[in-house]
């Protein structure tokens, strides 16, 4: 099963070494689960990476791009001039091309408008064939959580 992971959850694994996100982990490494990411995808991270909340909290970009590619087959999302989505926030376009272009099931996020359906829609005729949930909801229907 392919998947995506949005910046906030890449957060809680890697920066933030979150307890809720180690099931997600052990289906990584039963290989259940492949992460799927791309260039912009990961920019964002060391973008937010460098945010001034970061600031002495030992950041270390280079080491959690490395760790990150070392957990993701690196994929190329073609980028069109009109986007097959829309979405309130224009920085969440980039994880749903990534997640319609790559065939995944599941879009992980924390991202309110990416959760919500009234804040993002499908532009010419695109298709969504993934769903967009919470950590909370992919690991109870994998049931790690009940």
């Amino acid at each position: 099963m392919k998947i995506v992971l949005d910046t906030n959850i890449w957060l809680d694994w890697i920066y933030f070494n979150d307890l809720r996100v180690r099931p997600l982990q052990v289906l990584h490494s039963a290989k259940s689960i492949e992460i799927l990411i791309d260039e912009l995808c990961l920019n964002e991270l060391s973008t937010v990476l460098s945010y001034d909340r970061f600031l002495g909290l030992a950041a270390d970009k280079p080491t959690i791009d490395k760790e990150v590619l070392a957990l993701c087959t690196l994929v190329e999302t073609k980028t069109t001039e009109t986007p097959e989505f829309w979405c309130r926030d224009p920085d969440d376009i980039k994880f749903l091309n990534l997640s319609n272009q790559h065939d995944i099931s599941h879009l992980i996020s924390k991202d309110l408008h990416l959760l919500k359906r009234k804040n993002r829609r499908k532009l010419k005729g695109a298709q969504m064939s993934f769903s967009i949930v919470t950590l909370e909801s992919f690991l109870t229907s994998h049931n790690y959580l009940s």
